[in-house]
């Protein structure tokens, strides 16, 4: 959702409706996005965002990355990684695992729902701090 809000996908003020998000293709929770890079688009400045869903060992994404980078030669700062796995909470969870199940997917949506309202202004502080501190780094860069 971080990716979605950055990209200007959902809103940053406010939790959109239950319609905005549900359209949206990751949060298809029918389907298991883990291990798959999803493309958000592009943000204001021209950056491609991606979204990552990992579950396990977080670390192993910033040492991979790091292994790609160093083996294609590419500069360190080439890719901006911030790490929003410890936003999800036990509703978030929960749905998003009933929501496989076309019996429990009501109640899944219902829970994914709660739990993405309980998180929502959070992640979009997230956002908004990684924003300023990426244009403050490329005024540094430039």
């Amino acid at each position: 959702m971080a990716g979605a809000i950055h990209t200007g996908l959902l809103p940053a003020e406010n939790v959109p409706h239950r319609g905005e998000l549900w359209k949206l293709p990751f949060l298809n929770l029918k389907k298991s996005f883990d291990g798959e890079i999803i493309s958000l688009g592009e943000d204001g400045q021209g950056n491609k965002v991606y979204a990552l869903s990992v579950k396990g060992d977080c670390e192993m994404v910033y040492r991979l990355i790091a292994s790609f980078l160093e083996i294609s030669n590419l500069p360190s700062n080439s890719l901006h990684l911030v790490d929003n796995c410890g936003r999800d909470n036990i509703l978030l969870l929960t749905g998003s695992i009933l929501c496989r199940s076309a019996l429990l997917a009501p109640m899944g949506r219902l829970l994914a729902m709660a739990g993405i309202k309980k998180s929502y202004r959070l992640i979009s502080q997230i956002v908004s701090r990684q924003k300023t501190s990426m244009n403050y780094n490329d005024q540094l860069i430039h």
